[in-house]
């Protein structure tokens, strides 16, 4: 098994540390590849790394991670929101987002939110359609 590409972006230094110290306690296979601090240098990084998910705060300062998302437009990668701020909660759950954790990250639900990750990025990989989930597509558009 290959390991699954990640960034992490916040705007929140100990934000970034917490979530990679937490990754690499408990998630193995995660191998993360940038951090990046705002939406346009994680633009930036997504364009030149291509991850396989994306570990994206929401509340940044300037352009939000919804306003990230919706500029990339094509999203080929799974996401998985990390905030403070449980505005977006319903709007992820029932769209496409893998998950929304709240800060502070439980090490448990971090776990679950990376195999659900896993077994969606297996499923692209493999060729198989998800077709009973909306797309993020689907989520940009509920949420604006």
């Amino acid at each position: 098994m290959k390991p699954i590409r990640a960034i992490l972006v916040d705007d929140e230094p100990r934000g970034v540390a917490s979530l990679r110290k937490l990754l690499q306690l408990n998630c193995p296979e995660v191998e993360v590849i940038a951090t990046c601090a705002n939406a346009d240098e994680a633009i930036e990084q997504i364009n030149l790394l291509k991850p396989d998910l994306l570990f994206l705060d929401i509340a940044m300062p300037e352009k939000n991670g919804i306003a990230l998302l919706s500029e990339l437009g094509n999203i080929p990668f799974e996401v998985i929101f990390i905030s403070a701020h449980s505005t977006y909660m319903n709007q992820a759950f029932h769209f496409s987002a893998v998950d929304y954790l709240l800060k502070p990250v439980d090490e448990d639900l971090l776990m679950e939110a990376v195999k659900r990750a896993e077994k969606r990025i297996q499923q692209k990989e493999g060729g198989q359609a998800q077709t009973s989930e909306p797309t993020m597509d689907t989520l940009l558009h509920n949420i604006k």
